[in-house]
């Protein structure tokens, strides 16, 4: 099988489709306007494949979901696709502003860096979903203050066998105070506890042993 196939494959499994007799139903009815609110930004959703054979690089494992820049697209796309508590061991969602693509040195998120939430094997069951529905939620509605909406560029989830992760990626910035912000948004929109904390990053492997923890 190619790895174009299994890519396709991959992604038809985590993309649920409505029943061939709802969508018969829907073609019937006579259209109607909708009434659409519209996001401050378009925001593009990836599916990454976790390829065990070694024969794909990171870039050939990441396929577009869709775009969206609607409140109603956003529900649209979220309630037909896998929860992220049933992804498979090392694949991941990654949500990202259009124009932006997930990578560290790619355009905006060069010289920046990441919180990152770990989680327990048994939080999969308990928290994950609410976790990152809420992080992206957050994110999309960029009804926080300026500097932070501006500040974040996308966010991963990704199952783990152990730990699955939960990241928030923040453009680069000259003012440390705004990236301790979006650390403090992530935790109180997502319900962190106190007791539990996120760490920062940076993308860069020169200065990748710095961490900040909140």
């Amino acid at each position: 099988m190619s790895e174009t196939v299994v890519l396709t494959t991959e992604l038809d499994e985590a993309v649920s489709t409505t029943n061939d007799a709802a969508i018969s139903n829907m073609e019937k009815k006579d259209p109607e306007p909708v009434l659409k609110h519209p996001l401050n930004s378009t925001w593009t959703l990836f599916y990454f494949i976790n390829d065990k054979s070694g024969k794909l690089n990171y870039e050939e494992c990441l396929a577009v979901v869709a775009s969206f820049n609607t409140v109603e697209d956003f529900w649209a796309l979220f309630n037909h696709i896998k929860n992220a508590s049933k992804l498979k061991i090392g694949f991941a969602y990654l949500l990202f502003k259009n124009g932006i693509l997930p990578y560290w040195d790619g355009s905006g998120n060069a010289g920046g860096g990441r919180w990152t939430l770990k989680t327990s094997w048994h939080q999969r069951f308990t928290h994950l979903d609410n976790y990152w529905l809420e992080l992206i939620m957050m994110m999309v509605g960029e009804d926080e203050e300026e500097c932070v909406n501006n500040n974040i560029t996308g966010a991963i989830i990704t199952r783990r066998m152990k730990q699955d992760l939960v990241s928030l990626w923040c453009a680069p910035t000259k003012k440390f105070e705004v990236t301790l912000k979006v650390g403090k948004v992530m935790k109180r929109c997502m319900g962190i506890p106190s007791s539990t904390t996120i760490e920062f990053r940076m993308h860069s492997n020169k200065i990748r042993s710095r961490s900040t923890i909140l």
